[in-house]
């Protein structure tokens, strides 16, 4: 059910069954959904597991980290890198990652009736990227979240398609990927009669905010290839804002790595993922 004031999501039914069919209902909580050491471990060589079962845990769990839980969006597509090679080590991993959706089984997502994160924009993005991160091929980790009046309507993490030879470019690379999701959503929401400023696109990085503001490309720079000059050429146009933000204020940090608890804590409330407690069953939507 939803009210004026705001509109709760939960898949907490789809959680259950999961931790039912893998005996899981009694299992050890932990508090996030990966290990600090998760990216090592997962790319270590073990005896292999059944591939169908890993198939279809991870099947369900893209589908909760798609549509409710963007926390576990990162250590999902991460397993879902050895969904045809799958080994003990990620299967411990998965085992893990059910834990942590044990102690957080009740969690939904609310959306309310609030004021923009920033005040010239309605619709703003947030780019990171975690530089280098994949052992076997050293791909960064893109992650985007996008927010409409601070509330999260889309979130990805997904490695990037080339071998990034900066941070900065690793950054630049992951803004361009959100630039293209905030202007498609601008069309669907002024589709549904929604009035959108030009929107805001966050960042961390000093280089990737100024390569995005200048006209021309420098020495440094050209290297980049041109499908990931859209941002720039977005701001350019003065279709996009970007505007630079601190490491400790980038609330897509949790799509790009492993969190500490402390974190993790913090990226739930900034991703409007709440813990029930009192709330009643009857102003919650399970989204299965």
């Amino acid at each position: 059910m939803w009210n004026k004031l705001k509109i709760q999501l939960s898949q907490t039914d789809l959680i259950l069954k999961l931790l039912d069919q893998n005996d899981m209902k009694e299992c050890k909580l932990v508090k996030k959904p990966c290990n600090g050491n998760f990216l090592q471990e997962i790319d270590s060589t073990k005896e292999p597991i059944n591939i169908t079962e890993y198939q279809q845990i991870i099947g369900r769990l893209n589908y909760l980290a798609q549509h409710t839980r963007p926390d576990i969006m990162f250590t999902v597509n991460q397993l879902s890198r050895f969904s045809t090679t799958p080994n003990t080590k990620h299967w411990v991993a998965l085992k893990h990652l059910l834990r942590y959706l044990k102690g957080a089984v009740n969690i939904y997502l609310e959306y309310t009736k609030s004021t923009p994160i920033h005040p010239i924009s309605e619709l703003t993005g947030w780019a990171d990227a975690d530089y280098g991160n994949a052992r076997d091929n050293r791909k960064s980790i893109s992650g985007n979240l996008v927010l409409f009046f601070n509330n999260p309507i889309s979130w990805l993490s997904k490695k990037q398609s080339v071998v990034a030879q900066s941070t900065t470019e690793a950054e630049y690379i992951s803004m361009n990927i959100c630039a293209k999701q905030l202007r498609w959503l601008t069309f669907v929401l002024k589709d549904l009669g929604q009035n959108i400023t030009k929107p805001t696109l966050f960042n961390d990085n000093s280089g990737a905010v100024i390569i995005s503001k200048k006209a021309s490309l420098n020495a440094n720079t050209k290297n980049i290839e041109i499908r990931f000059q859209y941002s720039r050429d977005c701001v350019t146009k003065k279709l996009l804002n970007i505007v630079q933000v601190s490491s400790n204020q980038m609330i897509a940090d949790i799509l790009t790595k492993p969190l500490s608890t402390l974190k993790v804590i913090q990226a739930l409330q900034q991703l409007h993922l709440v813990n029930p407690g009192g709330v009643s069953e009857n102003n919650r939507i399970n989204a299965q």
